[in-house]
C-alpha cells in the first residue's frame, strides 16, 4: 500500500507539497464540520424534500391541490387595513425581548434552501434570544427573507396594500418546545415576527454582511459563514405600534395556528442590495429565484389587533 502511495508522489517532494495537502486536507474537514453544524439547524429544510415552489406549476395557487391546510380559512400573509383593525393598547400584550438579542453569537450561518435565504446562529452555554409574550417564553430559530421581482413587490403582507421590497420573517418556537418549526406550527406555539424593508438608494451597513454572503449562496443548499453580530442590529426591539393576529406559515403545508406580529414601520435597504437576492439560484431547473413571497389570503373576518 505504501509502495502505492509512493508511485504517486513525486520524486523529489517539497515543503510546499506537503503544505498544500495540509489545508486540502483541513479545508475538508472545515466543511465537512459547517454542513454537519447545518444539520442540527437545518430542522425540515433537511428532513423532507422541499416540493413546492413558486412557479406557475408548483406556485402558490396550486398549493391547495396538495396541502389541506393550504385552504384554511385563517392563512397567511393578509393584507393589514388599519382602519378594520381593533386598537389596543400595548400594555395589554406583555412584549418583552431578552438581553440575547445584544450578545454577540458564537457562530451565525446562511443558508440557500433552493427557495429563499435562512439565517441561523448559536450562542455560548446554548442560550438564545427570546420574546416573553403574555408571560410565555418564545425561543429564536431562524430567520428567513421573502422578495419578489421587483423593489415594490417582494413582502408578503401588505399594509393598506401597500407592499414592500422584502420582508424578514423570525421564526421563535416556545420553550421546550424542541426546534422544528412544523411541530411547532402544528402544536401553535410558533410565533413569527415580520419586518418590511424599503428599497432606497442607500445601503443599510447592517444588512451589509448578508448581501455579501450572497455570493457564496448563488447555488441551491450551499451555505457561508457571517462574521456574527448582535440580533437586535437586524431585527430592531419594540412594544407598540404593531399588528398582531392568528393565521399560518406561508409555505407549505400552511399550517394554522401560527401567532404573527407584524412591525408596520419599515426599515431600510438599498436597490442594489434588494437586487443581490434576486440572483440567487433555485429550484431543481437551477434558475434565478426572483420571486418567493405567497400571495396575500382573505381575511375572512378574523380579528386583527393593533397595540398602540
Amino acid at each position: 500500500m505504501l509502495e502505492t502511495i509512493k508511485s504517486y508522489l513525486p520524486d523529489h517532494t517539497s515543503a510546499f507539497f506537503y503544505l498544500v495537502i495540509a489545508l486540502f486536507v483541513i479545508a475538508i474537514l472545515y466543511f465537512n464540520d459547517m454542513f454537519s453544524n447545518m444539520n442540527t439547524y437545518r430542522g425540515y429544510d433537511a428532513k423532507k424534500q422541499i416540493g413546492y415552489g413558486y412557479e406557475a406549476s408548483n406556485g402558490p395557487n396550486m398549493w391547495k391541490h396538495a396541502y389541506v391546510d393550504a385552504a384554511g380559512r385563517q392563512q397567511s400573509p393578509i393584507n393589514l387595513l388599519t382602519h378594520c383593525t381593533i386598537t389596543v393598547p400595548s400594555e395589554l400584550q406583555s412584549l418583552k425581548f431578552s438581553e440575547e438579542f445584544s450578545e454577540n453569537p458564537r457562530e451565525m450561518l446562511a443558508y440557500n434552501n433552493g427557495l429563499n435565504v435562512v439565517l441561523y446562529a448559536k450562542w455560548c452555554n446554548n442560550r438564545r434570544p427570546n420574546i416573553t409574550m403574555n408571560c410565555v417564553v418564545y425561543n429564536f430559530l431562524n430567520i428567513r427573507f421573502r422578495w419578489g421581482p421587483t423593489d415594490n413587490e417582494g413582502s408578503e403582507h401588505m399594509v393598506d396594500t401597500t407592499r414592500f421590497a422584502i420582508e424578514m420573517q423570525v421564526a421563535f418556537i416556545k420553550n421546550n418546545s424542541g426546534c422544528d418549526i412544523l411541530e411547532a406550527a402544528r402544536n401553535k406555539d410558533l410565533l413569527m415576527v415580520s419586518y418590511f424593508f424599503m428599497a432606497t438608494s442607500v445601503d443599510n451597513p447592517y444588512l451589509e454582511p448578508i448581501v455579501k454572503s450572497l455570493k457564496m449562496l448563488k447555488c441551491p443548499l450551499s451555505c457561508a459563514s457571517i462574521c456574527p453580530f448582535p440580533l437586535k442590529l437586524l431585527t430592531p426591539i419594540f412594544s407598540k405600534n404593531y399588528f398582531s393576529y392568528e393565521g399560518s406559515l406561508t409555505f407549505p403545508p400552511c399550517t394554522e395556528g401560527v401567532k404573527w406580529i407584524v412591525q408596520p414601520e419599515p426599515l431600510l435597504i438599498s436597490s442594489r442590495q434588494a437586487s443581490k437576492f434576486r440572483k440567487l439560484i433555485g429550484g431543481c431547473n437551477c434558475t434565478r429565484i426572483s420571486s418567493n413571497s405567497r400571495p396575500v389570503q382573505k381575511t375572512n373576518e378574523r380579528e386583527i389587533f393593533f397595540y398602540d
